[in-house]
């Protein structure tokens, strides 16, 4: 069916200036008030859209990464007039309709549908073309339960993964010390001197949005933030270039085994790409660092990112950007490399 057929848009404003909480819509937090509570409290919000109870907003230029939910914390509450509101007709489950629209084929059909518009703006009009399979409602019940269980799960094993990162950093600790202070009296050394090639990707000016391809005419692909920053292989939504742009950036290329790391606004996040990733090239906001075997990479990941935790809040003073140069400069522990491969 068409969800035009179960759904209808809802664009009452805040006309008497109401004192309604204003929230915002995140993919990873869906209503919540953190970022708007201080930005606007004295701003004149009559314009802004009431959402009752059980209906749905969403962000036009963010829902294609997750940002729509369903409002179910307040009597009604309001948000930014950019966004789109809707509500549902009886025979469709919220519960459910936020599993379809978070659900990866229907984040295909956004892409698709946003493609080469202003910001990836979804409109209503357009979302409401979109086919969903309606079961009776039992059966909407029934889906929305089983997959319940299944966030619990993943939610679970999550938590378990961070306990398990948290173990890691201890025995890194227990058996190294704090590497800034250097406790245990490591040799130091810069970190220019244990490394083959450092640098930061091409200027911005080099590689824009127009020089991306599609996958099938692609030569290699673009790593970019999210690469560094979800340390995983991540190809959904992922750019591309020719082989003619390549050929002109090809000095900035990575392979496997090299780490990138984020460099720009979110900063000093490290991956260390597998040996069969595929060819490609760095964003402007990643770093290539290749280490000579004066490191043990599992160890040299602990470490970098323990410096970059330090460097990055210093103080009151939150740092935004890193160049490779200054970088190079820093003196890290160089303990014996089969300690680092014990660790490893």
């Amino acid at each position: 069916m068409k969800l035009g057929d179960y759904i209808f848009e809802y664009s009452q404003r805040n006309k008497e200036d109401k004192s309604y909480p204003v929230y915002s819509v995140t993919n990873t937090l869906g209503f919540c008030q953190e970022y708007f509570s201080k930005d606007v409290s004295g701003k004149d919000k009559s314009t802004y859209k009431l959402v009752p109870r059980g209906y749905f907003a969403y962000n036009p230029s963010r829902i294609n990464v997750g940002s729509v939910d369903w409002q179910k914390t307040e009597d009604c509450v309001i948000v930014s007039p950019l966004y789109v509101v809707f509500g549902l007709k009886d025979t469709l489950k919220p519960e459910y309709l936020k599993y379809y629209l978070k659900s990866k084929p229907t984040n295909e059909l956004i892409r698709q549908s946003t493609s080469g518009t202003v910001r990836d703006n979804l409109k209503y009009s357009t979302l409401e073309k979109f086919p969903i399979p309606v079961p009776p409602i039992e059966e909407q019940k029934e889906i929305c339960s089983l997959l319940d269980k299944l966030s619990r799960v993943i939610e679970a094993k999550k938590e378990q993964l961070k306990e398990l990162d948290n173990l890691a950093q201890a025995i890194f600790y227990d058996m190294f010390g704090d590497p800034t202070i250097n406790d245990k009296g490591w040799e130091r050394c810069e970190l220019n001197k244990n490394v083959e090639e450092m640098f930061l990707g091409p200027f911005g000016s080099s590689l824009k949005v127009d020089s991306y391809v599609d996958k099938g005419s692609s030569y290699c692909m673009v790593y970019e933030q999210k690469h560094a920053i979800q340390a995983k292989m991540d190809f959904d939504d992922t750019h591309y270039i020719n082989e003619e742009k390549y050929n002109t950036l090809k000095r900035f290329t990575v392979v496997g085994g090299d780490f990138i790391m984020s460099c720009r606004g979110t900063i000093g996040r490290l991956f260390q790409l597998p040996l069969d990733a595929p060819l490609g090239i760095i964003h402007p906001s990643l770093m290539k660092i290749r280490i000579k075997n004066s490191y043990s990479p599992v160890f040299f990941k602990y470490l970098l990112t323990k410096t970059m935790e330090e460097q990055v809040t210093n103080g009151n003073c939150v740092q935004m950007a890193i160049t490779a140069k200054e970088l190079g400069r820093k003196h890290l522990i160089l303990p014996p490399l089969p300690l680092q491969q014990a660790f490893a």
